[in-house]
């Protein structure tokens, strides 16, 4: 009976590691605030700013037509702003204004896939993920001192992309949208004393895939 059990333990880790993948993903992230102030139809900050990611991550319970991904990263969201500035001499300077935040990010995604010929897989992508907050820029100082700077960002990840299979070698490209379940900052409106601020953000990630396979 007890080489039986370690026979069916052997069986099943044996069928776990099978066709994981250990890979590396990063690229670009693309983004936007919607930074609102009161009833304003204006937002600040909704100019795209471009940043990057990186994740470590791993494939597994590999079947024909899907398998669930964990990965651990880095991702740059925020927007950016940009003004017409005049100098001494008269002429109009732009001057560009970054309001980047930076978080460790941790997710879970079901990838569906449909294998064609030549071992190309496109597929979509979907699940939970967690962000932690862990720098900003100097334009957030203030909404940080009044506690009202959210450090951690829950949502979930909608995307998809392409696998290409070599051998041990797996290649790809993906594409995520981040939806996010609350705002980086809600201050509610208390008239006269406070106008309330709203920040939401909108962000894309278009990620290189490499991995290799267990």
């Amino acid at each position: 009976m007890k080489n039986l059990k370690l026979l069916v333990l052997g069986l099943f880790l044996s069928n776990l590691t099978f066709g994981q993948v250990v890979k590396i993903q990063t690229g670009t992230t693309f983004s936007k605030l919607d930074w609102v102030i009161g009833n304003s139809a204006f937002a600040l900050f909704n100019e795209t700013l471009v940043g990057y990611s990186i994740f470590a991550g791993m494939d597994y319970f590999e079947k024909k037509y899907f398998n669930l991904s964990s990965n651990l990263g880095f991702i740059q969201k925020g927007g950016k702003e940009t003004h017409s500035l005049r100098n001494e001499s008269g002429d109009f300077l732009k001057k560009t204004i970054n309001a980047k935040l930076d978080y460790i990010t941790i997710n879970t995604v079901l990838d569906i896939k449909y294998p064609i010929k030549n071992n190309i897989s496109p597929f979509i992508s979907f699940g939970p993920r967690f962000d932690y907050l862990i720098n900003y820029d100097e334009v957030f100082d203030g909404l940080n001192e009044m506690d009202a700077l959210k450090k951690y960002s829950i949502g979930l990840i909608l995307g998809g992309g392409l696998k290409y299979d070599l051998s041990k070698i797996q290649i790809g490209l993906r594409a995520d949208y981040y939806l996010n379940f609350h705002k980086i900052t809600d201050i509610p409106t208390q008239l006269p004393e406070n106008l309330g601020c709203k920040i939401n953000d909108k962000t894309v990630i278009l990620n290189l895939i490499i991995g290799f396979r267990l």
